[in-house]
């Protein structure tokens, strides 16, 4: 009889162990990625390389030799605080950086992570992404101005003069405009008028759409727009190489173990012995 109190007792530990380890979620599975992308917004800036790091870890190089308004896809991040640095482009990783700044990221939610400025007064910045999908038949907009040759700028809408960002200084991005989807003609112009450009960016339904403007080439400024989400169908590129070494495209994300809590595995493996052994002592009892 005590065989079989024995015996009980162990598989009744045995099978809610058991079902601890087919239902536990890791910590990891129930909080989402955040989702980063990097660019350079700085026109004075050769291009450079970026680094991506737990906070307290050592840098690793994550982009290589990004130009002024390259903008990166996003690549998924485990949630945590890291370190961003950006090097001129082929300087050692041993070499203090040009730019360091911290980026928090959170599980769920998207950030930009951008050198902006001019000359000495080129900073480090996170710019929040909203990337949550707007109502069909609109999409939304910003403007992030990287044109230093117009130090405040308004862009406006032609169609029903809507204004879309008012009064955007350099190296600043403005907040999101819901607007009707479909071709918008934009007008960019500086609030003393030295400088203004037009451009048609197209706006598809559901969709979320950064516009750069940028000094162009030679003289002027220019528009150019990037999409960062359409709908369901934006997805990150890759998990980013923080901490891993090269480059991101195909490496692990950080922190990202899906593997069953060991402390569990070796409390099954020790109720299954004793199972055994109490199965084998009742066998000869029997015998």
């Amino acid at each position: 009889m005590k065989y079989r109190q024995t015996l009980a007792a162990v598989g009744a530990g045995l099978a809610l162990a058991t079902g601890a380890l087919l239902g536990a979620t890791p910590a990891s599975a129930q909080t989402p990625d955040a989702m980063v992308r990097a660019a350079h917004f700085s026109p004075t800036t050769p291009g450079v390389d970026v680094y991506l790091s737990p906070f307290s870890g050592e840098g690793k190089l994550w982009l290589s030799a990004v130009k002024y308004g390259t903008v990166s896809p996003y690549f998924r991040l485990t949630p945590g605080l890291y370190t961003v640095a950006l090097r001129l482009h082929g300087h050692a990783a041993t070499e203090p950086p040009a730019l360091q700044w911290t980026l928090d990221a959170v599980g769920g939610r998207a950030y930009t992570v951008a050198g902006v400025g001019a000359g000495t007064s080129v900073k480090g910045v996170v710019i929040h992404d909203d990337l949550s999908t707007p109502s069909d038949g609109t999409g939304r907009v910003r403007v992030i101005q990287a044109a230093s040759r117009a130090p405040t700028l308004t862009v406006t809408a032609t169609q029903g003069n809507q204004v879309v960002a008012k009064d955007v200084t350099f190296a600043t991005t403005s907040p999101y405009s819901t607007v009707k989807s479909g071709d918008l003609s934009l007008d960019a112009t500086a609030t003393d008028s030295s400088v203004s450009t037009t451009s048609t960016v197209d706006v598809k339904s559901a969709t979320v759409t950064s516009v750069l403007v940028l000094d162009a080439q030679g003289s002027g400024i220019t528009i150019r727009a990037i999409v960062d989400s359409s709908g369901t169908a934006n997805t990150p590129r890759g998990p980013v190489s923080a901490g891993g070494g090269g480059t991101a495209a195909g490496m692990p994300s950080l922190g990202n173990d899906r593997s069953v809590p060991v402390g569990l595995l070796a409390m099954i493996a020790v109720l299954a012995s004793v199972a055994c052994v109490a199965t084998f002592r009742l066998s000869r009892t029997r015998g």
